[in-house]
This record gives structure tokens, C-alpha cells and sequence, in this order.
């Protein structure tokens, strides 16, 4: 269902307020605010499912036309979740932020200051550092079973070109 709606967004949105308002959708699924009703019990793959969509649709618009107010924090809930057990969430989360951080809209997705930016860039790659290095001698755990693909490390590779 999730790639259905990210596919009809994709192909069916007439301009980005439509995609934001469905990555609104998503995020409020992602990360549903303490006010809210929905209550997670997402398996890791559904979860995993989401963060893609929402990440595909970032992707597909221009990061200048993003609303602030929608998107605060999600530096934060993505780096987070970084530390999540679960290979398939981490590697979704790298994903995100690469995105995010490729968008050059750092103030939409952080309610730090822009002074703060290249801090909270150094922030996440040292956490990316650390969890290669923790699974350094378990890389093929890392890697996405399907492609060999190593999300964290390419997302890692990715933000130290950035800076």
C-alpha cells in the first residue's frame, strides 16, 4: 500500500504541495507526535517501508518550497533511530538523511540554528563512524542482503563530501 501511494504521488501529483501533503501523511505515520492517537506497533518492515516512502518523495521536490513547520525534528527522529538494532531501519534513516542534508534546507528538518548546521553534521557522522565501527567485522550484517549495499557507509562517504 505504501509503495502504491508513493508511486500515484509520484506520478499523479500536480505540483509539491500535493507530494508534501502526502510525506505529511507519512510522517505523521513515521513519527506520530505526543498529541497524537496513532500509536506505534509498525513491524520493523513496515516502518522501514515508510521512511522510504517518505524519502523517495523528499527526492522528488525542490527542498526550498518545504513548509518549516512540518518537517522539525526530523534530523533528530532520523538520527535517533540510528542506533536502531534493526539494519533495515538504520539503513533507511542514512538514506533520510543524506536526502535531507543533499536538500541544503537544513533549517526545515532541525530546530537548531543555521550556525549549529556543520555541528549537527559532525554530530551524525561521528554516530555513522561509530556504528560502522561497530559492526566492522560484521559488514555483511550491514549490507542490504539483496544488493551488498551498505547504506551507512555510503551515506557516511556522502556527508563527509558535503563538508
Amino acid at each position: 500500500i505504501l509503495g502504491c501511494l508513493t508511486v500515484v504521488t509520484f506520478f499523479g501529483a500536480s505540483d509539491s504541495d500535493e507530494t508534501e501533503s502526502v510525506m505529511k501523511l507519512l510522517w505523521d505515520l513515521i513519527n506520530p507526535g505526543t498529541d497524537s492517537s496513532i500509536e506505534r506497533k509498525d513491524s520493523p518492515a513496515v516502518l522501514t517501508a515508510m521512511i522510504s516512502a517518505w524519502s523517495f518523495l523528499l527526492f522528488t521536490i525542490d527542498g526550498w518550497g518545504l513548509s518549516h513547520k512540518n518537517w522539525q525534528g526530523a534530523i533528530t527522529y532520523f538520527s535517533n533511530i540510528l542506533d536502531s538494532n534493526n539494519e533495515a531501519i538504520c539503513a533507511a534513516a542514512c538514506e533520510a538523511l543524506a536526502l535531507v542534508f543533499e536538500s541544503n534546507c537544513l533549517e526545515k528538518f532541525s530546530s537548531k540554528t543555521k550556525d549549529s548546521n556543520k555541528e549537527l553534521k559532525d554530530d551524525i557522522i561521528k554516530q555513522l563512524r561509530s556504528r560502522l565501527s561497530e559492526t566492522g567485522n560484521e559488514r555483511i550484517s550491514s549490507q542490504d542482503p539483496r544488493t551488498g549495499f551498505n547504506s551507512a557507509s555510503v551515506a557516511l562517504d556522502f556527508l563527509e563530501v558535503l563538508i
